[in-house]
């Protein structure tokens, strides 16, 4: 009758301690990361080369960190276009881009840190 309950005593045991003095730090929450996005010039002109910015915050480290811009028309004609964005510091990655028709740009900030990838949606008015 003892040993039925000292096995599971130990299990048990063996799980709190397996699971609740873990010391590794904890991973990034994909909810506290912010994206913003402005453009230099703002508004963005057809024919204009423009900068476009992703401004990022909420990270626990900017190390690591990749983003990409994944731009198209907002109604999805045509095809995307996929970027590599260049860190400025600071948390802010910038393309260059001249929009070569005005309209609605859906752009699909990709951000990759190790294993965690976040994608945020963001409008772009280009007149």
């Amino acid at each position: 009758m003892l040993k039925p309950i000292s096995r599971t005593l130990l299990a048990v045991l063996l799980v709190l301690a397996v699971t609740a003095c873990s010391s590794a730090p904890q991973g990034q929450d994909p909810a506290k990361v912010k994206i913003d996005l402005v453009t230099q010039p703002a508004p963005v002109t057809k024919g204009v080369k423009a900068v476009v910015t992703a401004k990022i915050a909420g990270l626990t480290t900017q190390e690591g960190a990749r983003v990409q811009l994944d731009v198209r028309l907002a109604d999805n004609s045509g095809l995307p276009e996929l970027l590599d964005a260049k860190s400025s510091g600071d948390g802010n990655y910038s393309i260059e881009k001249t929009f070569d028709q005005p309209g609605k740009y859906a752009i699909y900030v990709h951000l990759y840190q190790g294993e965690l990838h976040i994608t945020k949606k963001k409008e772009l008015e280009v007149s």
